[in-house]
């Protein structure tokens, strides 16, 4: 079998330790002084991945940045992490690159050394978290890509790639060849930390400075090359006053915690939840030249009820641009889905076919959108922030040149009719409005944000198939795994989750939790490290690492509220927090707290709630 010598080149970026920022909410700036930066930490996987890939193949890796003169820091440590020459893209023309100016950059250093045969990206950046930039340079590059990577197998003689990959509902095993771009996932491999030995050699390693002017024109960087602008950012910082339940025995904490449950409405519809449903029109001719688009997805052949969400929010914006709402289908689909898209608000249905969209493959998804994009000339088009979604339409964005938004909280039309792209940022604590200078204008958005239109299944709508060409898909998926796909599903728009921590002691006692979820309908959320230990599936993770939920009823249980789990929470209506550590962290986070072993509290908890279900789940509902 040949040897391989593998050429690497990893792209980092230093970020700032979100758990340190803090906002100025007189002049709606981030405060930066005292906070340390740090090499993004899903990068750091990225270049230790790369080192230990060098020493099974042989070959060199080196490593790339684009920033300030202080990212100069993170090239170092990553030098002394074992790669062997550093890339630093530095200079004004690429201040205040969005991520496609940011990916053009990337991509042009990355020709501009040869032939490559692997880039590595992390999963995305914990301060933006947008997951675009290594789609789009693959795209640019014109090689596959895989995100999310868990697992990577290498063929050294043909030169073949087996990746595993995680999804929100699983994992999926896909082929390509090299060269190939993978985003690393945060349990491809623990990162390695140098000594101070190795910082020290690190000074003496190849060190170059890469200007814009070696790269190209200067109108292709920095804010002349970025389609998307940024408005005034705003703090979206949920502030919590817990409220800790007193009372003499564990019993009477457990009742009291359930009359606040029954006043908010469990069981019968949350009192704060908005009356007004969004409905359809009926079938209309309409005289506006902006369609609204939206990128349907199914998982297992069903409609993911996202979708239903992305058209109950383009029924609104559709009516006020006159215009078509209009649902876009990849692949294969039933007639009955077709009829319950169009019941949920689409006026029009595009069916994309070609043999080779049967299955998922991202850069064949890509090329299928591209080209019925180009065909039919939408004003906006959206998509759900998924694993799907953010895998596939950054490639789309880089193809045509568009700007684009990802993992959107909504969704507005200002008085130009430009579309306004509310994209959280710095683990949910602030919000930036983007505006995109290029039609159409992309968008992807979390699931579990807008609310679905009230179906009518008298609708009729348009249904076209479109028969698009040249589908040659450069990765495969050979096998899928779903695990927990119920719940993991389930947590995009669950009004109640269960979320279980560390402190419950094991896997042994989980079904103590799984009676409560039961009782409440509830999916199972839970923490990095309970997913570390193994007790539970990575899709279930809540957290900036995992997936960010908004719940109306949020219940943590022996959950400690470190800064990086209570960040995906923060959409939550009531956070309610049972542990037995009266200084746990939790307790500055949450509405209610019990403090108490989940063991005595969770089996009471579920005893009164089981009892008291029947009684109230008939009552008429408070919004009628």
């Amino acid at each position: 079998m040949a040897h391989v010598l593998l050429k690497i080149i990893v792209c980092i970026k230093q970020v700032p330790h979100v758990s340190e920022l803090k906002f100025d909410y007189e002049k709606k700036t981030i405060i930066r002084e005292g906070v340390h930066n740090e090499i993004n930490p899903f990068d750091r996987r990225a270049i230790t991945f790369a080192v230990e890939s060098k020493k099974k193949y042989g070959g060199e890796v080196a490593v790339l940045t684009m920033g300030p003169p202080q990212a100069k820091d993170a090239l170092i440590e990553a030098l002394a992490m074992g790669a062997d020459q550093s890339l630093h893209l530095l200079g004004r023309a690429f201040a205040g690159s969005d991520t496609l100016a940011t990916s053009r950059a990337i991509s042009l250093a990355i020709k501009k050394e040869g032939p490559v045969d692997l880039v590595l990206c992390g999963k995305y950046s914990v301060d933006a978290e947008t997951g675009h930039v290594g789609p789009e340079v693959a795209e640019l590059l014109g090689v596959p890509h895989i995100s999310g990577a868990t697992k990577v197998r290498l063929n050294q003689a043909s030169g073949q790639a087996l990746v595993e990959a995680e999804t929100d509902y699983g994992l999926q095993q896909i082929e390509t060849q090299l060269p190939l771009l993978l985003t690393t996932a945060e349990r491809l491999i623990q990162p390695y930390h140098p000594s101070t030995q190795e910082f020290e050699a690190a000074k003496t390693k190849p060190y170059r400075v890469v200007q814009a002017a070696e790269l190209g024109d200067d109108s292709l960087f920095g804010f002349k090359g970025s389609p998307t602008t940024v408005s005034e950012i705003y703090s979206i910082e949920t502030r919590r006053r817990c409220q800790i339940i007193q009372a003499e025995t564990v019993e009477e904490k457990v009742r009291e915690l359930v009359k606040i449950l029954i006043n908010k409405g469990i069981f019968t519809g949350w009192k704060d939840e908005h009356e007004t449903r969004i409905r359809p029109p009926d079938s209309r001719n309409t005289s506006g030249t902006k369609p609204f688009w939206v990128v349907a997805e199914l998982v297992q052949r069903q409609i993911r009820n996202v979708t239903y969400e992305l058209l109950g929010k383009g029924v609104e914006l559709a009516s006020k641009l006159n215009s078509k709402l209009c649902a876009v289908v990849i692949g294969g689909i039933a007639n009955d889905q077709v009829q319950s898209l169009i019941a949920h608000g689409a006026d029009q249905v595009y069916i994309l076919k070609h043999e080779n969209l049967s299955s998922y493959s991202n850069d064949a998804y890509a090329s299928g959108l591209t080209q019925t994009i180009q065909k039919f000339a939408p004003y906006v088009v959206i998509a759900a922030s998924t694993s799907t979604g953010r895998d596939f339409m950054p490639r789309v964005a880089a193809r045509l040149g568009l700007g684009m938004t990802s993992d959107c909280i909504g969704l507005e039309l200002n008085q130009r009719e430009q579309l306004v792209q509310l994209k959280p940022a710095f683990g949910g604590n602030i919000v930036a409005p983007i505006i995109s200078k290029t039609i159409p204008q992309l968008a992807t958005v979390r699931p579990g944000i807008l609310k679905a239109c009230q179906p009518d299944k008298f609708r009729s709508g348009q249904v076209t198939e479109v028969e698009v060409t040249e589908i040659r898909p450069l990765v495969h998926v050979v096998k899928e795994e779903f695990r927990s796909d119920r719940d993991a599903i389930r947590m995009d728009n669950a009004e109640v989750i269960v979320a279980v921590g560390a402190g419950v002691g094991g896997s042994q006692n989980l079904p103590v939790i799984s009676e409560l979820a039961s009782i409440l309908d509830a999916p199972i959320a839970t923490t990095r490290k309970v997913v570390d230990l193994g007790w539970l599936p990575s899709q279930l993770q809540v957290g900036l690492t995992g997936r960010s939920v908004g719940p109306k009823l949020y219940i943590a249980v022996a959950v400690r509220g470190a800064f990086n789990h209570m960040v995906g929470v923060g959409r939550a209506g009531t956070v309610v927090a049972i542990n037995k550590d009266p200084n746990a962290l939790i307790f500055k986070n949450c509405d209610y707290g019990i403090v108490g072993d989940y063991a005595q509290v969770v089996p009471l908890l579920s005893e009164e709630l089981r009892k008291i279900k029947p009684e109230i789940e008939h009552l008429p509902h408070p919004r009628t």
